[in-house]
């Protein structure tokens, strides 16, 4: 099912003849673009044009380029040359700049690819191509036949041409940095000068990588975390004792930019089964990778970035472990919202969105126009999106006032109907 293009306006009241509080300044969703499969990183260039990662669908296996997926119940991912990346012109205007890159993605759904993950751009205008890979790096050129995933790419715009940078997927079958198991996903990058800064969600580490082409300098596994609580797991099998699971404790970075003190910021999802209010946001420092927990009690996070003036923006995937929402294979059962939660620089928390088109988002970036824009139901084929969220809102009036009151029911009612589009859309794709 194809979204239309829609802007979402909440909070439009107008109450005469009250003596109230001036209303809250209307905040707003917008679809930039749509119809696409597993977007994923982007970045503005100096004219303003947007770039965007397309992971693709992956393959049908039938050229036998499949392999079980790690993280996915052992579903097939099977690899399919329909990765891309995409310029998004300020009049709305959309190129392919370069197509047939490779996708692996869980078939035959298509959901969950990896493929090209993220795209930066340098302080000179050079533009720098990410690829993913989620599996055992070992395949990836004999099963997969797919070498050019799980690199970084210095970029030719003009011609398409990509110079090899890095090979993540071969330094995790040499290294294994973190120690546990043989994966390897590279999810998101962070320019800052000559070094870019790459987080592999699969291997659980961060690297730093020479721009000028001299290959890996740094690399630190991100810490894991011990979760002293019970967990909630999804319904198991009939004699599969959930105690006896193996739970992983890695982090798996999702998310990194750098922060207004040079540092770089870096975002985790956590580990199966995704507990709740569970994942942190980390300051690592450039020069040695060390790192320090900066914030704590957010869910399965997939990206992270700052305004001008210092406030942080940490995106939430879905706001329950995804697992309650929706099905290995992209079968939506419940409720995918995700979350933009701005961070003060003094520490204090809102949620400036939630939910309300904001779906499965993955990767934040701050625009020149100061919006927000998101890849939303980025692990889905075909109904993924770009939007935009504008954060220069004021706080909604609590519910104390009398157009608090009412401005609580308001949301509630379009939470309501949400709730209800959701749950029919989970029909529709269920069948």
């Amino acid at each position: 099912m194809k979204l239309k293009s829609f802007t979402l306006t909440l909070l439009t009241l107008c109450i005469a003849g009250v003596s109230v509080p001036k209303a809250a300044e209307a905040a707003s969703l917008t679809v930039v673009t749509d119809g696409l499969s597993n977007p994923r990183g982007m970045d503005f260039d100096s004219s303003g044009n947007l770039y965007v990662t397309e992971s693709g669908s992956g393959g049908d296996g039938k050229d036998g380029r499949c392999i079980a997926s790690p993280s996915a119940g052992y579903i097939p991912l099977c690899a399919g040359q329909n990765g891309s990346l995409i310029k998004i012109a300020k009049d709305g205007t959309k190129t392919n700049i370069i197509s047939d890159l490779t996708s692996l993605a869980l078939s035959p759904s298509g959901e969950q690819a990896a493929g090209p993950a993220d795209i930066k751009f340098d302080s000179l205008g050079n533009a720098y191509l990410l690829t993913g890979l989620a599996g055992d790096p070992t395949n990836r050129d004999t099963v997969l036949k797919s070498p050019d995933l799980g690199k970084l790419y210095k970029v030719d715009l003009k011609t398409g041409g990509l110079t090899t940078l890095a090979d993540f997927a071969k330094y995790e079958t040499a290294f294994n940095p973190d120690g546990t198991d043989l994966i390897s996903n590279p999810y998101a990058l962070a320019i800052k000068g000559e070094t870019g800064y790459v987080v592999d969600g699969g291997g659980n580490s961060i690297y730093s990588v020479a721009l000028d082409g001299s290959g890996i300098k740094n690399v630190a596994a991100v810490p894991k975390k011990t979760i002293d609580k019970k967990l909630e797991f999804p319904k198991l099998p009939p004699g599969v004792d959930p105690t006896k699971l193996p739970v992983t404790q890695q982090s798996v970075p999702t998310g990194i930019t750098v922060a207004p003190d040079g540092s770089l910021t870096v975002s985790e999802y956590t580990y199966f089964p995704y507990p709740e209010k569970e994942a942190r946001i980390f300051s690592f420092d450039p020069n040695t990778l060390q790192s320090k927990v900066i914030a704590d009690g957010f869910t399965q996070l997939t990206g992270v970035t700052y305004d001008p003036e210092g406030n942080l923006y940490a995106l939430q995937h879905i706001n329950h472990s995804e697992w309650k929402e929706i099905q290995q294979g992209g079968i939506i059962t419940g409720d995918i919202s995700g979350s933009v939660i701005k961070i003060g620089t003094d520490g204090t928390r809102e949620t400036i969105w939630s939910g309300d088109g904001l779906e499965a988002g993955s990767g934040i970036t701050y625009g020149p126009d100061g919006d927000l824009y998101i890849a939303n139901r980025a692990r889905l084929a075909g109904t993924g999106q770009v939007i935009k969220i504008d954060p220069r809102v004021t706080k909604v009036p609590e519910p104390t006032s009398s157009i608090g009151l009412i401005v609580a029911s308001a949301l509630g009612a379009t939470s309501m109907l949400k709730r209800k589009r959701s749950k029919e859309l989970a029909k529709v794709e269920t069948v």
